[in-house]
């Protein structure tokens, strides 16, 4: 067990990284002590805003500081491999915003370099930090809905509905898929952990609706909307996806992706239906779980006074929303780091994980080229 505060450095200054700036000092384990970017002037002016004191572009520094504990990548998906295997290499350990890499075989290497060197390596699957989350996933392993026979749901979104929508993520760039690899990789992992069953095959359809969007001059990130005129490019992600699954113990499910759809902004929904009874749980309305049997049906919400994941929470009837699940997560991940905890077996998701939902990705986007069932590897 470490005696002093851990220090973290967060690298991306786009939408998620001052998030994450936020969860570490939540979280009560660290004190963030440099933010990095590409940019120096958008750096400095996010670290000023953050009043994080060490704004800097040069990550090679970072890396080499002594003084750093832990790295937070928080940058386009390109850059996760180098970024996070540069920080294992210097003794650093590493959360990893999804996806974790853009193969498997990357994936593995990181996950091997993190046991090798003896360290902790985690993966932002922000929706596990839920409270009515964990408390799905503690119903289903007490057997609550019995044998499982159905999962599923969807992943719904519009930032991306319009043809002058644009950011990183439609470049070629960022990986052989997009919608998918973005949002249906949070879905995938979410249905597994709740039901505690692994996705055995996939059957996927593609599409992109949108083959021609218009790059405009300065790039915005996430759920910015663009401004102002630019040059039309062709793009080859897919905007949507409909997926069938089946599931190891023989269970069947499918998943609606898009980033298309008009009205819906962070819409993940997440139905399972077993011998006894089913459970629903919706991402924009997370304090709740309904329940049905054949004779009953309730909705159940997050209980007085009850923390459920042993952590401080908010009194019922203060939501607990994104930014807490992902707080919770990250102080998941440091406070195993300050036990002196294993990383075997963490109580976060770990980059184990994080190369499974890029096996599940892959195998989709397989599936999708070739029109018929892929088995997921692993």
């Amino acid at each position: 067990m470490t005696s002093r505060r851990l220090r973290a450095a967060v690298i991306g200054t786009g939408f998620v990284g001052p998030f994450h700036v936020d969860a570490i000092r939540r979280a009560g384990y660290a004190d963030v002590v440099a933010l990095a970017g590409s940019n120096s002037g958008r750096t400095e002016s996010r670290a000023a805003a953050l009043g994080v004191e060490r704004a800097t572009t040069d990550v090679e520094a970072l890396l080499a500081d002594p003084q750093i504990d832990v790295i937070h990548v928080c940058t386009p998906n390109a850059t996760h491999v180098d970024l996070a295997g540069r920080a294992l290499r210097a003794g650093k350990h590493v959360m990893v915003e999804k996806p974790l890499a853009l193969t498997v075989a990357d994936a593995r290497g990181l996950e091997q370099l993190a046991a090798e060197r003896g360290l902790h390596g985690g993966v932002a699957f922000t929706y596990r930090g839920y409270p009515m989350v964990q408390r799905a996933q503690r119903l289903v392993a007490g057997g609550g809905l019995g044998a499982l026979r159905l999962v599923h749901g969807g992943y719904l979104q519009d930032c991306l509905a319009n043809e002058t929508d644009f950011n990183w993520r439609l470049e070629a760039a960022a990986g052989r898929s997009r919608a998918v690899a973005d949002i249906g990789s949070h879905w995938f992992d979410t249905a597994e952990f709740i039901s505690g069953a692994r996705i055995s095959a996939v059957c996927a359809d593609f599409a992109t609706f949108l083959g021609t969007r218009v790059r405009p001059a300065a790039p915005g990130i996430a759920f910015e909307r663009a401004s102002g005129e630019g040059v039309p490019v062709a793009i080859e992600s897919e905007d949507a996806a409909v997926i069938l699954i089946r599931f190891a113990d023989g269970a069947r499910g499918s998943l609606i992706v898009s980033q298309v759809s008009p009205g819906h902004k962070n819409s993940l929904t997440l139905e399972l239906a077993g011998s006894s009874a089913s459970m629903a749980w919706a991402q924009e309305d997370p304090e709740r779980l309904w329940l049905g049997t054949r004779d009953d049906q309730r909705t159940v919400v997050r209980e007085q006074g009850r923390s459920e994941i042993g952590v401080p929470s908010l009194p019922a009837g203060h939501p607990e929303g994104w930014a807490e699940a992902l707080r919770d997560l990250v102080r998941a991940f440091h406070g195993a780091i300050v036990a002196g905890e294993p990383a075997v077996d963490a109580p976060y998701p770990t980059l184990r994980d994080g190369v499974r939902a890029v096996s599940l990705v892959d195998a989709a986007v397989e599936s999708a080229r070739s029109g018929r069932w892929v088995t997921v590897a692993g």
